[in-house]
């Protein structure tokens, strides 16, 4: 099938039911499910072509619930939603995420996704197949989301569902309070689509200097855009102007990558240095640590994204790191950044491997040196900055030792509008926006807190689903 751009000529934008802005897992789960409901569903994709940019096309194609089995009792799935994000989640979203997220996984099986278990890990065990392949680089094309993704879409066109490419959205049509469609540029011309219901699902901000500025940190240029970085924050925009609530949006989810991807695509978005920071040390050109590793490769990539300062940063890890947790990772960077070409400066000592670098080797001797004595004493709370977080560190003593400057990656934005459990958009006192929805990576309320990643396909198909569910309900009061 291709999915050429869509005259809507022939159906009257006033006959619309729902406007669904965004054809990513998010926004198609909800097309299809509203069309299923008997709904009439026209979709608007700024994108072009059979195989558009979204997150969803380009991930890993994982279904899980902070790396745990959707199918897991929906108890344990709110205990460890509230353990990774430390209470920091909105009640309603979390018990959603938990209760539906098997029923999504049995709803994409319907419509011919196929999983199969990547690895022998609880996380990897809802994999979307084919999986991605165990190279450095891009390699989405032909694997489980891109397949997905192109399911959905012709199972949208092929069931009455309207797709319109190279439409972008920028304003929602008001009346009375309620949302009764959107503004877009269509081809060049600026169009109103007018409807009952409008679901915004065009993923976050991350790709907006602006909202990247005002938000996270200072350098929007400093960052690496890991996903297809067209995610600008249009729909947030727009429901603000319509009068909607935002969560905080200060996190987002993203890797720290070799800074070599800056100039080397094969760097990006895999492999990714997470494992090897957190089991190293992470410092600046001056050789001081700069944070408890522990926090984890996301909180890192935070970490110095907020930063003002935007001098190197580097990790430093031994032989341990490098043959222990470097292979591990399910994209290793043991050996697939050395095969990508990436620049690891390797030397028998500590001050060899920072002369190498650029590292003030006087002082990362020092920091090692106290850094292992506090890790044999089991005085690592007393570290400046103390390492306390994660599994419990290793000293750094197995030479040869690494070290290469870091860059922090981003792939989507943790926060968003505030919505009620069914995806309905919600003002600063918690009632609803009438006809206004929204899911998938615009929203907030699930991710962020201690800087947990639960699931970015799990929040976009679950709440596709229940948008569309919700606005079947009101639609047929």
């Amino acid at each position: 099938m291709t999915l050429a751009p869509q005259s809507v000529a022939s159906r009257t934008a006033t006959s619309r039911t729902v406007v669904v802005v965004g054809g990513g897992l998010a926004g198609l789960c909800a097309g299809v499910r509203a069309q299923e409901l008997g709904l009439n569903v026209l979709l608007l994709e700024q994108g072009d072509g059979e195989s558009y940019p979204c997150n969803s096309r380009y991930s890993g194609g994982i279904v899980h619930i902070g790396f745990h089995d959707p199918h897991r009792p929906s108890e344990q799935l709110m205990d460890v939603i509230h353990r990774l994000t430390g209470g920091d989640v909105d009640p309603d979203i979390a018990d959603a995420i938990a209760c539906d997220g098997r029923r999504l996984l049995r709803w994409l099986q319907g419509h011919g996704t196929r999983f199969m278990r990547f690895n022998f890990k609880e996380g990897y065990k809802w994999s979307m197949a084919p999986p991605r392949r165990r190279i450095p680089g891009t390699d989405w094309q032909g694997r489980g989301p891109d397949v997905t993704l192109r399911r959905l879409a012709a199972t949208f066109v092929g069931s009455g569902g309207s797709l319109s490419l190279r439409t972008r959205a920028y304003a929602l049509v008001m009346e009375e309070g309620r949302c009764v469609g959107v503004r877009a540029e269509c081809g060049g011309q600026e169009r109103v689509f007018r409807s009952d219901f409008v679901i915004i699902a065009d993923g976050g901000f991350q790709s907006s200097p602006e909202l990247f500025r005002a938000n996270i940190g200072p350098h929007f240029e400093a960052v690496f855009q890991r996903g297809a970085a067209n995610a600008r924050g249009d729909g947030i925009r727009m429901a603000q102007q319509a009068g909607a609530a935002l969560t905080r949006c200060d996190r987002f989810y993203g890797h720290l990558l070799h800074r070599d991807a800056l100039s080397n695509p094969k760097l990006w978005p895999y492999p990714q240095a997470d494992e090897l920071a957190v089991a190293g040390i992470v410092v600046d050109n001056q050789g001081r640590r700069l944070y408890d590793e522990g926090i984890g490769g996301i909180g890192l990539a935070n970490m110095l994204a907020s930063r003002a300062d935007v001098s190197p940063v580097f990790t430093v890890f031994d032989a341990k790191a490098w043959d222990g947790p470097g292979r591990t990772a399910r994209i290793p960077a043991n050996p697939l950044m050395a095969n990508a070409g990436a620049t690891l400066h390797r030397a028998g000592t500590i001050r060899a491997v920072a002369e190498k670098a650029g590292i003030d080797a006087d002082r990362l001797v020092e920091t090692v040196v106290d850094y292992n004595a506090a890790l044999v004493d089991g005085r690592a709370g007393t570290l400046h900055p103390p390492r306390v977080r994660g599994i419990a560190p290793k000293p750094l003593d197995t030479p040869p030792y690494v070290a290469f400057p870091l860059l922090p990656g981003i792939t989507y934005t943790m926060g968003g509008l505030s919505i009620d459990g069914h995806g309905a958009v919600l003002c600063s006192d918690r009632a609803p926006i009438p006809g206004l929805f929204a899911a998938g990576a615009v929203t907030g309320g699930l991710e962020g807190g201690n800087f947990a990643y639960v699931g970015g396909l799990i929040k976009a198909g679950v709440f596709g689903l229940r948008a569309a569910e919700r606005i079947a309900e009101q639609a047929n009061a």
